[in-house]
């Protein structure tokens, strides 16, 4: 582990305070770029899910799977140990080792030719992000302190609609050069349909980043953790006795993030069939609608926690998501009776960043609960609790009430906004019942 300060300066460069600052924020640039980079390559299928249910004969519900249960099996089983890791281990070689197995898995969902084989090769995406938030939130937290967190744990989330925009507009743009041709041939490898090539492609921006995260700084942590097993006994015990603000915080989170999965992976094929377009088109469209309002609403939602926590809102996270999540039934009507493509996308690219603004709150309001020292594993439990409600459950339950109560097909609409009132009316009472113990919980 590299010695460098808990300010971020690192041996050889200038300590001062602008110095340190701007390090800071190069850290938490190559960091955020991870996020994207992993977003891409887990919302990618997305694009592709059209094609996929015709060659392989899926249903919602399987499609629903393998982009959610397929994802977090060993995501949420493996997030624990890393994230105990991160407490202790160098945070930027987890990253890295994660980044080149999710990286590599993703390549090999272009070599599937069965539903059991996609499943298995998700299995594993799912496995290498694991090591990404957790220490990624641990080194963040050792760069800034408590006063300043919420926004550059919202620039990092913000990697993640990024990537999500990304993987949408540059997969649609990839799709349209290569479905004229009837796929891409790639020299030793031989011929891919053009869906295969895009899970290629996708492959290599991981790949390509990898040696730049290993420049970064491992500021040593604010206390020495407890090795083993004993440190997480401490973060188990911590959370245990807060555990009414914790439970809050955590169930309200989970209802904005699996409405963020699940609109995130239904998306491109809900314009497909509701509103008749092509699989490139439906990316451009759902593209176009988030490049600027997911980014936004990461920021905003950050800056909004921010602003409510000067005035002195302790729960200022948990009253952000509450917010968002409201605003989001009625947003979700819209989306689902718009006449349009214009308006549909309209009302899309408005519930995008709505939802968009509760990543922020969800991830620093953890922090603002949990002792520096403990952040990494109570983050990955956090992650763990979260990746299984979440991405597991939210495309999974949209695509059974597609085919179970809707008929499928257009069927997608209803279940989407079905979701969405379920979910989001679980998470503002949630919210209404718990503010008051985030405040008396949470570290001043």
């Amino acid at each position: 582990m590299d010695a460098a300060s808990p300010t971020g300066a690192l041996p050889g460069h200038t300590t001062g305070q602008t110095s340190s600052r701007v390090y800071a924020w190069y850290v938490v640039g190559l960091l955020s770029l991870g996020h994207l980079v992993s977003f891409i390559d887990r919302f990618v299928m997305s694009l592709v899910l059209t094609p996929l249910k015709a060659e392989m004969h899926l249903s919602d519900g399987q499609l629903g799977m393998v982009q959610g249960l397929g994802f977090v099996i060993l995501y949420s089983v493996a997030g624990i140990p890393i994230g105990r890791l991160a407490d202790v281990v160098s945070r930027r070689g987890l990253i890295a080792a994660g980044m080149l197995i999710w990286s590599l898995a993703t390549a090999a969902c272009a070599f599937a030719h069965t539903y059991n084989q996609l499943f298995a090769a998700r299995i594993i995406v799912g496995f290498g992000e694991a090591a990404l938030v957790p220490a990624a939130m641990s080194l963040i937290s050792g760069y800034f302190d408590k006063t300043e967190i919420a926004r550059p744990v919202s620039t990092f989330t913000m990697g993640a609609p990024i990537g999500k925009t990304v993987a949408l507009v540059a997969g649609a743009w990839l799709l349209g050069l290569m479905i004229p041709l009837g796929g891409l041939d790639v020299p030793l490898l031989g011929h891919f349909k053009p869906w295969q090539g895009l899970f290629l492609a996708a492959s290599l921006p991981g790949l390509l980043l990898i040696p730049f995260l290993m420049t970064i700084g491992d500021p040593s942590r604010n206390r020495p953790s407890a090795p083993g097993q004993r440190a997480f006994k401490d973060v188990l015990r911590h959370m245990g006795v807060n555990l009414p603000a914790y439970a809050v915080h955590i169930t309200a989170a989970c209802a904005a993030i699996l409405l963020v999965q699940a609109f995130g992976v239904w998306a491109p094929s809900f314009f497909a069939r509701l509103h008749g377009l092509s699989v490139p088109q439906s990316g451009y469209v759902v593209g176009a609608a988030t490049v600027v309002s997911s980014p936004l609403g990461n920021l905003f939602g950050g800056w909004l926690t921010a602003r409510l926590q000067r005035k002195g809102v302790a729960a200022a996270p948990l009253v952000v998501i509450g917010f968002s999540l409201l605003a989001a039934i009625p947003l979700s009507l819209a989306l689902v009776v718009a006449p349009s493509v214009p308006v549909a996308a309209i009302a899309f690219g408005v519930l995008t960043f709505l939802l968009s603004c509760t990543s922020g709150p969800a991830l620093s309001g953890l922090q603002s609960l949990t002792p520096p020292h403990q952040r990494g594993a109570a983050t990955a439990v956090y992650m763990c609790i979260m990746t299984v409600i979440s991405v597991g459950l939210g495309p999974t339950l949209v695509g059974v009430l597609s085919d179970g109560v809707f008929g499928g097909g257009r069927g997608l609409g209803p279940a989407l906004m079905a979701t969405t009132a379920i979910v989001a009316a679980a998470g503002i009472a949630c919210v209404a019942m718990g503010r008051r113990a985030f405040e008396a919980s949470a570290i001043r």
